[in-house]
């Protein structure tokens, strides 16, 4: 007898739930009944890890969702090589706690500590140091993970690899992965020197950072991409190195109580009024001018994971919850595609609260869904309205990236349709080819997967 729970499940970003069958489980055999259930009644299942997905990722309507959470996540560490083995279900927080002690880092992290290790795999994250240290997966030596047909299997870049290289970046559509063995980064110090250049436009802004990328690992800039900016579009490089100090000190990362309990008292706010305020007030903090270049002292985890500290409220300042596009160009397309976005945004009248300046190098053409751009991203979170007016701008989003030869990254994004995706995602038939081969039920899917997949999946909800 499986004990599912009737619940409703939200992508991080709230623009998108469903109700769902959900389970919680560290039992690996019940994983293969849930695996037996959903082939007898003709169930989906949809896996889920840290929600920390901004769209529908996890989600599953009217289905099964499964949740493993191992009841050990860190298994051994090899302290002279970096090595280490941990459960799928391991957060980033949990194995940097145990790590830096050790002092060893994540080579990449993403902008929350709170996904799990799956999850990072499953989406192939990256962080602010992607030209110097490249991709998630690229850390990644082994992978055990239970399929529907294959059973348990182990995979590296030579066992395996034709699925080993899918279920990095797979979106967690293949099977549930319970362990990896992950290469860490060996560092001396967690405190970090951070340069803060301000530019007056999205031009100047890519110029400084073909200087800025040649010395400094970690480079991100913020950008002003409201209705209140008029320019096209100030803001600010924040630039970073490790310092010569030996450090390994901890410092909370997390939020503290007061901005729990704000973050409490948003969820029973719907006023229209806050979506202005958040706008206005994100606008001021991004376009907020220094004279000179501005240097501070900060930690490893203040730089990766300033969110997860200070904004982790930010999802509920949105009534109807946001879509966060990230969207990748080659560098002899940016500027113009930039520019067209704008002008879109401008026209419709729609602003991003929180907008990011990135440097992406391509990724490793064996990952199923590897994101192939020389170049620089923009991300830009929009508030979710439903309706035929946004989705038709959104298309028309989609458009211009597909007409400038971009891709948005699917890991966050709610708002790509089957044909949009293909036209991004050159190895989209590879996809259906593993998929028979240890999944030929089609039995993990989720809302995204039927999105994306549709022509394969043949699902209707």
């Amino acid at each position: 007898m499986i004990n599912f729970k009737n619940k409703k499940i939200y992508g991080w970003s709230k623009s998108s739930y469903s109700r769902c069958n959900y389970l919680e489980t560290s039992n690996v055999e019940q994983i293969t009944d849930v695996f037996d259930y959903a082939k007898k009644n003709n169930n989906k299942i949809s896996l889920r890890g840290g929600g920390r997905s901004y769209g529908d990722n996890t989600l599953n309507k009217n289905n099964i969702v499964l949740k493993h959470v191992a009841e050990k996540n860190i298994h051994s560490f090899n302290e002279l090589n970096g090595e280490i083995l941990v459960s799928g279900s391991c957060t980033l927080i949990e194995l940097l706690k145990f790590s830096i002690p050790k002092g060893w880092i994540l080579n990449v992290s993403p902008a929350s500590q709170y996904i799990t290790i799956a999850g990072a795999i499953s989406n192939n994250v990256h962080g602010k140091n992607c030209l110097a240290k490249g991709y998630f997966g690229d850390y990644v030596q082994e992978i055990e993970i239970l399929t529907p047909d294959k059973g348990l299997l182990n995979c590296t870049n030579i066992e395996n690899s034709e699925l080993f290289y899918s279920v990095i970046s797979g979106l967690g559509a293949f099977g549930i992965i319970l362990k990896t063995k992950i290469k860490l980064r060996k560092i001396k110090t967690i405190k970090i020197n951070t340069d803060i250049n301000y530019v007056r436009n999205i031009n100047e802004a890519v110029e400084k950072s073909e200087t800025l990328i040649k010395n400094y690992e970690y480079n991100i800039g913020s950008l002003n991409f409201t209705r209140f900016n008029n320019s096209i579009t100030d803001g600010k490089i924040h630039s970073s190195n490790f310092t010569e100090e030996e450090d390994l000190k901890q410092s909370n990362s997390e939020a503290n109580f007061l901005i729990h309990i704000i973050n409490y008292l948003l969820l029973f706010n719907k006023l229209p009024i806050i979506d202005k305020i958040t706008e206005y007030s994100f606008s001021k903090i991004t376009s907020k001018k220094i004279s000179n270049t501005k240097k501070i002292i900060e930690n490893y985890y203040s730089m990766n994971f300033l969110g997860d500290k200070y904004l982790p409220l930010y999802n509920n300042f949105f009534r109807n919850g946001f879509i966060e596009y990230q969207v990748i160009f080659d560098k002899e397309y940016y500027l113009k595609a930039i520019y067209e976005i704008e002008v879109l945004m401008k026209n419709n009248n729609y602003s991003s609260y929180m907008s990011s300046f990135k440097y992406y190098k391509a990724s490793n053409d064996k990952y199923i869904f590897g994101l192939n751009k020389n170049g620089y991203c923009l991300t830009f979170d929009i508030p979710f309205q439903k309706g035929k007016k946004f989705e038709i701008f959104i298309r028309k989003i989609n458009e211009v990236t597909i007409k400038y030869n971009g891709q948005v990254y699917f890991g966050k994004t709610p708002c790509i349709n089957n044909q949009e995706f293909k036209e991004m995602y050159k190895n989209y038939n590879q996809f259906e080819k593993i998929k028979k081969i240890y999944d030929s039920n089609f039995l993990i899917v989720s809302e995204m997967t039927n999105r994306i997949f549709s022509d394969i999946y043949n699902y209707k909800y």
